[in-house]
């Protein structure tokens, strides 16, 4: 039977609602925190549907046919579909180093640094992809929550969920709404940047969208408050309003405590 270790350094670090190291001891409610997903919004690819389509064995395709269906749920397809992948760990790597990243996200990174602004990932992917990713591009110590992925350091791959909740409407590996959740007693306002399907659920519970992709046209026919972008650009050019504009309204709700 086969052994299945972590390959990432960042597993399990950031299970707390706010990473201490990362915040600097800077974060106050008044400041918000942006939450980012990363598969087509940070990246250019989604990380595990590009994996699956080089690595992935006989069996893959069915089950995103029973998830489209919604015969089950994306927890139980991405957990199945990953121990159906075959790969050495120096393959998956040199794939990963064909994904490149939206070069505005660390502008936004610079930026919110000097604005003493949390960024962190939520995302529905894999932690060790997603760490592996930003580090060629220098960025290290950000916060992700993603599913953990596990490798026997032969050719097989297996998923852990440190994020799934029992609760979870959607049944997602990585519970986002949860997160929010958590987050949202550290702030008083919470900024989201998605593209997708794992980003629908938790579009209605934080303060600013920002969408991307399919996650417009689920704003658009849900009747939910957003900003149209097409990559991190587009943020940087609203974000200094909405931060004055909250900056304002946390100094309203003093004056009035």
């Amino acid at each position: 039977m086969n052994t299945f270790s972590t390959i990432t350094k960042n597993a399990n670090h950031f299970s707390e609602p706010l990473n201490a190291c990362f915040l600097s001891g800077w974060q106050t409610p008044s400041q918000p925190i942006i939450l980012s997903d990363f598969d087509g919004t940070i990246s250019d690819l989604d990380v595990t549907d590009t994996l699956l389509q080089h690595f992935g064995m006989e069996g893959c395709e069915e089950l995103e046919e029973l998830w489209l269906a919604g015969k089950i749920s994306s927890k139980e397809c991405m957990s199945k579909q990953i121990a159906l992948m075959r790969a050495s760990l120096p393959q998956l790597n040199e794939v990963l180093d064909t994904i490149t990243i939206d070069p505005y996200f660390i502008d936004l990174l610079n930026y919110t640094h000097r604005q003493k602004i949390a960024v962190k990932i939520v995302s529905d992917g894999l932690d060790y992809a997603i760490e592996y990713i930003l580090k060629k591009y220098g960025i290290k110590d950000i916060p992700i929550y993603a599913n953990h992925l596990l490798h026997d350091f032969n050719n097989g791959w297996r998923l852990t969920f440190p994020y799934a909740n029992k609760t979870c409407v959607k049944s997602s590996g990585n519970c986002k709404c949860a997160l929010v959740k958590q987050h949202q007693s550290q702030t008083n306002s919470i900024l989201y940047v998605g593209d997708g399907a794992s980003d629908f659920c938790v579009s209605n519970k934080v303060d600013v969208v920002f969408a991307k992709s399919k996650l417009i046209n689920y704003c658009q026919d849900n009747n939910i408050a957003y900003h149209a972008i097409h990559g991190f650009d587009d943020v940087l050019k609203f974000l200094p309003k909405i931060l004055q504009n909250t900056m304002d309204q946390s100094i309203e709700i003093t004056l009035t405590d």
